[in-house]
């Protein structure tokens, strides 16, 4: 008797441990869901441009380009039209004039600064700086900036310096290639008695290289201490 009960009482333990327990669950039966291989859908976007596999093997560029393909409209929208540009040339009156022109601060902003200076009579410069906000994306075509900075002009024994403010315009006949730029500026002095001075230009630029490029500039300076006009010619290195 006591055999049985003791066979009983182990049974209700194990029925007992048996309802306590859960049973094992069910994400600790499933696996991992598999991540999707790429390469059957580049193999499938390539076939379907019915492009061979072999040449698919031998570009990265092209794989890439099927896996992720560019946003080319907004590349072309943002790649400046204007490069970036190191100039050096002549004018006419025996001046030499060296500048850097649009170098890009921003998604629009530019940055750019120029020294002139006669070869004859040193005292007689003009140097300043403007940084320019373009209106539309780099890469239009078209395009305009109010341009703010400073410039001096400075001649044997006078002297005129200030801010100057104004507008930029390019217009790209072939993007980095060929293009026609304009500036309109006015130079307010520090001190109202030294007057004012406006500052015109006009340029054309044409690639020789991709490196470099001939220029052809129009300047007209009309201020309190002369007025001058100039035409010269320079050489442009982008970088």
């Amino acid at each position: 008797m006591v055999r049985q009960s003791g066979k009983g009482l182990r049974l209700g333990m194990l029925l007992l441990w048996a309802g306590l327990v859960p049973e094992r669950p069910v994400w600790a039966n499933s696996q991992q869901a598999p991540i999707p291989d790429p390469v059957p859908a580049i193999l499938s976007a390539a076939l379907d441009l019915g492009l061979d596999d072999r040449i698919l093997e031998d570009s990265p560029v092209l794989r890439r380009w099927l896996q992720n393909p560019p946003n080319l409209l907004e590349e072309i929208r943002n790649t400046p039209v204007l490069p970036t540009r190191l100039q050096a040339g002549f004018e006419s009156s025996s001046h030499w004039r060296i500048s850097l022109q649009d170098l890009r601060l921003g998604d629009r902003l530019t940055l750019s600064g120029d020294y002139r200076q006669s070869s004859e009579h040193p005292e007689v410069r003009q140097y300043g700086s403007e940084m320019r906000y373009f209106l539309a994306p780099l890469g239009s075509r078209f395009n305009l900036a109010p341009q703010l900075g400073y410039r001096a002009l400075e001649q044997k024994n006078r002297s005129l310096s200030g801010v100057s403010y104004g507008a930029f315009a390019v217009l790209a006949l072939a993007p980095g290639a060929a293009d026609l730029t304009g500036s309109y500026s006015w130079v307010a002095p520090q001190e109202p008695e030294e007057g004012q001075a406006t500052l015109a230009e006009l340029t054309a630029a044409y690639a020789i290289s991709p490196s470099f490029r001939l220029s052809a500039r129009y300047s007209l300076r009309n201020s309190t201490l002369d007025r001058e006009f100039s035409f010269g010619v320079g050489l442009e290195w982008i970088p």
